[in-house]
């Protein structure tokens, strides 16, 4: 019976000595490691795909208030001025409006999106292990 039962947090009663509890933290820290960056990683990802959409959204906003502003201006201003017989520069006006609108509305698409928080798990796993940390620290007296 020279050997002893691992104690409930899965480890040994006999000492190992220095050189194995330093192979034991540096392969612990490893794996702490690991797998911090294995979930900043993940959420990179995450992050990527956000802000592709936003910058997707954005681009298209511009397109659409760009196009919309420039065809609507040639086209529909002098058309609805000659069949309806109003003045072009209210039929521009009311058009320069429409399009204020709707490149309003993918702005604040935007904005809103764009506040999101970035590796909100990474700092969660963080925040969790630092106080796990602070409640198994030996405490000096």
């Amino acid at each position: 019976m020279g050997a002893s039962q691992p104690g409930l947090d899965g480890r040994s009663d006999v000492p190992r000595g220095l050189m194995a509890e330093i192979l034991s933290l540096i392969g612990s820290s490893g794996r702490y490691l690991q797998a911090i960056l294995a979930l900043a990683g993940e959420e990179s990802r995450e992050a990527i795909a956000l802000y592709t959409r936003l910058l997707v959204m954005l681009a298209a906003a511009l397109f659409f208030a760009a196009l919309g502003y420039i065809l609507l201006v040639i086209a529909v201003v002098f058309l609805a001025a000659h069949f309806l017989g109003l003045s072009w520069l209210w039929i521009f006006c009311a058009l320069t409006v429409l399009h204020g609108v709707a490149a309003t509305i993918c702005a604040k698409y935007v904005r809103d999106y764009s506040r999101s928080p970035v590796f909100a798990m990474t700092r969660r796993e963080i925040a969790c292990d630092l106080e796990s940390l602070q409640k198994n620290a030996p405490r000096h007296e």
